[in-house]
């Protein structure tokens, strides 16, 4: 059976076990082994480590082990993608388990290897009939092991019963009139965890840790990001408007030019301060005026291509941040501006439908009377603006995998901690394989009011009326989000830590409106509900839902309900969101989600649907302690 390259990211991964129909109709378990891959062209690979580093390093704080991974230095992945070479198989899977039993007579037997299996292994040695079966089950520890399940041994016993209808993780075999029991269970040659046997395809038995990521496909973004920390400080410059779009791309048509030494102060200051001496000299300017007319003529010069007046304009917006530890400031500026390089990649799009082109069609077709029914109906739901993006380069990628749990702090194996597996290393190389796939494709940006969400907080009590910025301005809005949204806490794997209060309500907020996004354009498109995924980046309080395939039909879809029926999916969102088909169950639990509601396939779900909560959108009275609903403020 074919499958797409996001399809294999996700569910054919090395290491895990699967299964398929065979042309019979008969279900077969594998393991999958590896790729035939090659390596992945045109994309920005520090930009992608950085992000893969910074992930496994956040799982080794919650106290994960992640010895598998070598972090220092570039270079420490190499990400792969199918060859899709014409007659070879991408993906190479051997039959596994290889113990069999009879649904009939319930004998049972071996194979030693799956060059064994054949047609003949499916009729039963003992009763004759084809009512033979694998036994689809395999053993899985926190620590990393896995293995598929054998049949046990008894001392002195060849034949071994297995009756799945009386107990699915025992075999029987006679001692004499009596029957007795044959354990599955065994202890885990790593760890000496207890080990019982689970259904092999359970995703509790592999827990893929995946990445979706903004490629830079702008050659001039990806030769600028490579300038390093200095590119970084004009990403966060731009978005705290000390320049412009325009200028930023002047900086991006001559990068090497802009980073250049004679683009330095230094050596420019000396060029100015020689012209405005000779002005004074020839008595067209007064003495006194001489460092104003310097200060002028140096800040023309250094717009003319130069980053420098842009880098020292951020660390002054967070000087006090820079001074209190220098080299966490430099972590959170390579974080910061990792994120803000995404968010402008999609902003400003090779192609874009703005609100105002929905408006104008939804006017024409007479969809709408006036512009305030979409206008108001954003503004309640704290919508600042919507696009549509197209042509958006997606990069899938998986960096790693655990057993039985996903989170550190949620593992329950007191005997080993948990462990993120590695794949594969290069063939004569020390990098890690990282299994990907490109994904081109369109999507919706929202972008939700960081004043409203602030306020929001205030309302709630999560922050103090001392902690508010003004809110009337936005760049002290920005900034106060810059500072205490800390977009570096966020996992892909388990819940923000209570100390990260602000965070941990402000993300849970975005998650939730973002799942609702995908539910709601699902209904209204006809897509899957696996065929949307999110990235969110919480630093712009933005969100870009976007369609997983290329076919034609789920991208026409997209753009289609936001040129045609955009105010029809905010009404719908607003009010079928707020119930779920389990009330009043669902709304008994903390977390006031489930999969009638929030929920989604976790192939949708970079966070694997932690932080949800319809609380955080509506009131919901019968909770102990009920949040102003972000939606109803």
């Amino acid at each position: 059976m074919k499958r797409s390259k996001s399809q294999a990211v996700y569910k054919f991964l090395p290491a895990m076990w699967v299964s398929e129909k065979t042309d019979s109709g008969r279900s077969v378990t594998a393991e999958i082994k590896n790729w035939n891959n090659k390596k992945m062209e045109n994309i920005y690979h520090s930009f992608i480590e950085g992000e893969i580093k910074r992930q496994i390093n956040l799982f080794g704080k919650r106290g994960g082990d992640i010895n598998a991974f070598n972090l220092e230095g570039n270079n420490c992945f190499v990400i792969v993608e199918p060859a899709c070479n014409e007659g070879i198989p991408d993906i190479i899977g051997t039959m596994s388990p290889l113990l069999f039993y009879c649904s009939s007579c319930q004998c049972t037997f071996q194979k030693n290897s799956a060059s064994q299996v054949n047609d003949y292994t499916w009729k039963c040695p003992a009763c004759e009939k084809y009512s033979v079966k694998q036994l689809q089950m395999i053993y899985t520890c926190e620590c990393g092991y896995a293995q598929p399940i054998k049949r046990p041994i008894v001392k002195g016993v060849t034949e071994l019963l297995y009756k799945p209808n009386q107990n699915q993780y025992k075999m029987y075999y006679r001692q004499g009139n009596a029957e007795k029991v044959a354990e599955f269970a065994i202890t885990c040659p790593n760890c000496q965890s207890r080990l019982i046997p689970d259904n092999a395809e359970s995703s509790r038995n592999y827990k893929p840790f995946s990445l979706r990521i903004i490629n830079l496909v702008d050659k001039r973004s990806g030769d600028f990001f490579e300038k390093g920390e200095e590119a970084q400080k004009v990403v966060i410059a731009k978005w705290f408007e000390k320049l412009t779009q325009d200028e930023y791309e002047k900086i991006l048509d001559n990068v090497a030019l802009a980073f250049s030494d004679m683009m330095r102060s230094d050596e420019q200051r000396k060029e100015v301060e020689k012209t405005v001496q000779g002005m004074v000299d020839a008595g067209l300017i007064l003495s006194e005026q001489f460092e104003v007319f310097v200060n002028n003529m140096l800040a023309t010069k250094q717009q003319s291509g130069g980053v420098e007046q842009y880098v020292a304009a951020c660390d002054s917006l967070f000087a006090k941040l820079k001074k209190e530890n220098e080299e966490l400031y430099k972590q959170w500026i390579s974080g910061y501006a990792y994120k803000l390089m995404q968010y402008d990649t999609i902003k400003y799009a090779r192609r874009v439908f703005t609100l105002q082109d929905a408006i104008d069609k939804q006017m024409e077709l007479e969809f709408i009377d006036s512009p305030d029914d979409v206008l108001d109906m954003n503004k309640k739901l704290g919508i600042l603006n919507m696009q549509v993006s197209c042509d958006i380069e997606i990069i899938n990628c998986t960096y790693g995998y655990t057993r039985k749990a996903s989170d550190p702090v949620n593992n329950q194996n007191k005997r080993c901690r948990l462990k993120l597996n590695a794949y594969d290393k290069l063939k004569g190389g020390n990098a890690n394989l990282v299994y990907g796939a490109k994904l081109e494709t369109e999507g919706i940006l929202f972008e939700i009011s960081q004043r409203k969400i602030i306020e929001w907080l205030l309302v709630n009590k999560v922050i103090s009326e001392e902690q508010l910025p003004d809110i009337d301005d936005e760049l002290s809005v920005k900034r106060w989000f810059a500072e205490n949204v800390k977009g570096d806490v966020i996992s892909a794997f388990g819940e923000i830590d209570e100390e990260e209060k602000i965070t941990k309500y402000v993300f849970g907020l975005l998650h939730s409106m973002s799942h609702a996004f995908i539910k709601t354009t699902g209904e209204i498109s006809g897509l899957a509900g696996n065929s949307l995924t999110e990235i969110i980046i919480v630093e712009t309080a933005s969100i870009f839902m976007y369609a997983q395939t290329t076919q034609a039909i789920p991208l026409g879809a997209l753009s289609g309900m936001a040129e045609n029926n955009y105010v029809h999916f905010l009404n719908k969102m607003f009010i079928e969101t707020r119930n779920c088909v389990f009330d009043p169950i669902c709304t008994d639990r903390d977390d006031t989600s489930c999969s009638a509601c929030m929920i989604i396939p976790e192939i949708s779900c970079n966070h694997f649907n932690n932080e949800l909560g319809r609380k955080y959108l509506y009131t919901i009275d019968n909770m102990e302690q009920p949040l102003i609903g972000f939606w109803e403020m």
